[in-house]
């Protein structure tokens, strides 16, 4: 194999004058919908006073199992299915509209119908 000569050496030993940009890393923006989930998840256990073991042993007296990992992620990404949300609901003593933020009641913008 030949010797890199001592320019090419010396341009792999050179440290560069300018620092070389940093390529920007593209962090993915929650759904807004969504991260009012994930806060109405974590608002809704912190108000029970209820441990993740404590949810996950509630959850598993009525045959749902669910690992505290699993728990932490619903409350962090605010992405869970139905039936688990509905209960979680139930351990907490709410409804899943809450869970999701929702208020019981709330007036209808003009205009929209469902959409």
């Amino acid at each position: 194999m030949p010797r890199p000569s001592s320019d090419a050496r010396h341009a792999l030993s050179a440290s560069p004058e300018e620092p070389q940009p940093v390529p920007a890393v593209s962090v993915p923006q929650l759904d807004p919908v969504v991260e009012t989930v994930a806060h109405g998840l974590r608002g809704a256990r912190a108000r029970t006073g209820m441990s993740e073991s404590q949810v996950c042993a509630i959850l598993a007296e009525q045959g749902f199992t669910v690992t505290t990992a699993r728990l932490r992620s619903w409350e962090r990404t605010g992405v869970i299915r139905l039936d688990a949300a509905y209960r979680l609901a139930d351990a907490y003593g709410t409804t899943v509209d809450a869970l999701a933020g929702r208020r019981a009641y709330r007036s209808r913008q003009a205009g929209t119908h469902g959409t």
